[in-house]
């Protein structure tokens, strides 16, 4: 057992063997310190399988599964499974998933100026599915396109008397949204990158006639690359633009997303959210993490315009736990106006399938 669990090259722990497997995965105990839900615990089994055929790449990009559950102090509770895997001589990407929760949760932003800064507490029922996949343009080419489908039932109803008329409560809101997709990818790993450059954009439609009791579009535009200065550091940089258009239901709107800063805490029609990161390979397997970020959310509401912006920051700890997956686990610790979190981090904060 322990030559399973350990790298002959430096006698560390080492998964790499192990995960390799057939059935193998790493249990992960997740312990959630998100601020919007509060603490929480749950359990994952992350299942890792190289495509031994495609080489080195094969196992900068292997298949990925998982398997997993949550529960919450505030009483949100999810069950999620995913399955993101290679065909085609790797130049057919898909991309599975599936969830059931209860997510307590608060929102910001649904009525005047002042409800910017009063949150209305909702208990959503979710039941949600997502298909995806896309084809490489060329052999080896970083070009992909795509196709999205979401398909979910929410039923949101109000934990508290609301705060001013007209808030929905006990409806049940159905989303059925097709979306197209455009991939660029040049990252030496998917789990923890070294250097490449990463840009996603979406253009999602949910509609009527496909199912959806509301119309409503949503644009995302995600850019993120790595670059290595010198042997022992690495510098990473990521930005996240989102619009929504009129009609998008409260909870699927847009909001600035950054480590030490609440989900949904600031919300907007379209939001922006930058940050950098700096790994320092510290001895060994064994790295520190300082990071940074800021963002801002907009709103147009009856004339005038609403504006909120906030800024984050912290330090992490990583530990290579599976070399020749390039894969790093540790924790980071954030910190944001009125929040500090314990984030579990697998692979880079920014990972992407």
């Amino acid at each position: 057992m322990r030559s399973r669990i350990t790298d002959p090259a430096d006698g560390q722990i080492d998964l790499s063997s192990f995960l390799a497997k057939p059935r193998a995965f790493l249990p992960l105990p997740l312990v959630v310190t998100e601020p919007a839900v509060g603490y929480g615990l749950g359990g994952a089994a992350l299942f890792l399988q190289p495509r031994k055929e495609a080489g080195d790449e094969g196992w900068d990009r292997p298949d990925v599964s998982v398997l997993g559950a949550i529960t919450t102090q505030n009483g949100t509770w999810a069950a999620f499974g995913g399955d993101a895997r290679r065909w085609a001589d790797g130049r057919l990407r898909t991309l599975v998933g599936a969830v059931a929760a209860k997510a307590n949760l608060d929102f910001y932003g649904l009525g005047d100026e002042a409800s910017f800064h009063q949150a209305v507490r909702y208990s959503l029922d979710v039941a949600a599915a997502i298909a995806q996949a896309d084809w490489q343009l060329a052999p080896r080419s970083p070009w992909w396109i795509g196709l999205r489908y979401v398909a979910a039932d929410v039923q949101p109803r109000l934990r508290d008397p609301p705060l001013s008329a007209g808030l929905p409560d006990r409806v049940h809101v159905r989303v059925s949204a097709p979306a197209a997709t455009l991939t660029y990818d040049s990252r030496d790993n998917v789990l923890t990158p070294t250097r490449g450059v990463y840009s996603a954009t979406s253009y999602t439609v949910s509609r009527e006639a496909l199912g959806s009791t509301d119309d409503f579009e949503r644009f995302r535009q995600t850019l993120m690359g790595w670059w290595p200065l010198g042997p022992k550091v690495t510098l990473g940089a990521r930005a996240d633009v989102q619009s929504a258009s009129s009609g998008t239901p409260f909870f699927l709107l847009p909001f600035v997303g950054l480590r030490g800063v609440p989900a949904l805490r600031y919300p907007g029609e379209r939001a922006l959210a930058a940050e950098v990161e700096a790994r320092w390979q510290l001895q060994g397997r064994w790295s520190l993490v300082g990071f940074g970020g800021a963002g801002r959310a907009r709103t147009d509401r009856d004339g005038q315009t609403f504006t909120q912006g906030v800024g984050s920051g912290g330090v992490g700890v990583r530990y290579e736990i599976a070399r020749k997956f390039g894969m790093h686990v540790g924790l980071d610790l954030a910190h944001s106006p009125g929040t500090t979190a314990v984030l579990l981090q697998i692979g880079s904060a920014w990972t992407r399938p």
